[in-house]
């Protein structure tokens, strides 16, 4: 194929990882969110596709009226789990646009930030965080033992009942049920690192077979057993148009009271009243919850004012490695095109036979 591609990127971006392809493009441009942190409204986009091939993009609105305009437009790499988030897919294949996307691309990034969620509320090393830094509640403080004149060892805070470790300490992973709700890209790493931290790993997922789950150390359970058995339950499920509000309050009401919830998927999953409902009750131990019903979550939401509840900003998936990994699969799947190949990662398989690249090679 002796053609020369201009390509616009307007995603976070690896540009070492363009040496692979680079024989097939002509120019290539940045703007955007990926060089600017700001999105590039309708009107600017649709400029910005003047004569552009291929597009990689990220989180700039990608409407129908966009993709009608982009003339000469051929292929679309979204470096999001969900292209649909921001993307018209339905125009793009109507138009002959493959759509690309990296599932996964974020999967270790969520998977760790679970474990670190998990440690945080069980231990409540964010609660004694802030009072240490931010109030002398623990530290211009004068314990019983102090008074009687033991100072203790330098390792020694106070075996007082109001001093630190009576009041914070909490159990520790190892030997313990982790319940995961999901075991795709992201649950299978969750169960992959739960090994290492000496835990036994029961899912529920109803789309992949049993060879799959064993394969990662896990047994699949029947969801309510799933929430009656687990000490740490995380939710890791794709939402599905069968699943939205499928933790129900009844699920939630039959954990255990020593147990801990804790969502990195999507709220949509959740019955989030009944979880505040049992949450301010002391039904449960605690949550740690990174999605909400509504975001960014309102100031007055009644989660930020449980003591049992740490509330993080829909941030599991941003570690700065995720760039390389979508980098990476957006390019490879690029270059499956240009070479005339169906992709891997194709979110619109039915667009493929209508695409300028398949027509190019099957003449």
């Amino acid at each position: 194929m002796d053609h020369k591609y201009k390509v616009l990127i307007t995603a976070r971006f690896i540009k070492d990882e363009l040496k692979n392809i680079e024989n097939y493009l002509a120019t290539v441009q940045y703007s955007g969110w990926g060089a600017t942190r700001e999105l590039l409204d309708e009107d600017r986009l649709t400029s910005e596709l003047e004569g552009v091939d291929i597009f990689i993009s990220e989180y700039e609105t990608i409407s129908s009226k966009v993709i009608m305009s982009a003339d000469h437009l051929k292929l679309i790499a979204c470096c999001r789990n969900e292209p649909i988030a921001s993307i018209d897919v339905d125009a793009a294949t109507s138009k002959g646009i493959p759509v690309l996307y990296p599932p996964g691309r974020n999967a270790v990034s969520v998977a760790e930030y679970a474990f670190g969620l998990m440690i945080n509320i069980s231990r409540n090393i964010h609660e004694v965080y802030h009072l240490m830094k931010y109030t002398t509640e623990l530290t211009k403080v004068r314990y019983r033992e102090h008074a009687r004149g033991r100072m203790g060892f330098p390792s020694e805070w106070s075996f007082d009942a109001s001093a630190p470790l009576v009041r914070f300490g909490g159990p520790e992973l190892a030997n313990k049920v982790l319940g995961i709700v999901g075991i795709g890209a992201i649950g299978s790493q969750i169960a992959t690192r739960a090994k290492a931290f000496v835990m036994d790993v029961i899912t529920h997922d109803p789309y992949v077979p049993d060879s799959y789950i064993e394969g990662f150390g896990a047994r699949r359970i029947p969801l309510e057993e799933l929430f009656r058995q687990s000490d740490y339950i995380v939710i890791a499920a794709r939402v599905r148009d069968d699943n939205r509000g499928m933790i129900t309050e009844q699920l939630l009401n039959s954990m255990k009271p020593t147990a801990y919830f804790i969502n990195i998927a999507r709220a949509v999953l959740v019955d989030y009243d009944a979880l505040y409902r049992l949450l301010k009750d002391k039904g449960i131990a605690g949550a740690a919850l990174d999605v909400y019903p509504r975001e960014p979550i309102p100031a007055d939401d009644p989660f930020l004012r449980l003591d049992n509840v740490i509330c993080s900003p829909h941030l599991a998936g941003s570690s700065t490695d995720v760039e390389k990994y979508h980098s990476r699969m957006a390019v490879e799947d690029i270059a499956s095109v240009l070479r005339g190949e169906k992709p891997g990662r194709l979110f619109n398989p039915e667009s493929w036979e209508k695409s300028y690249f398949y027509n190019q090679t099957s003449r």
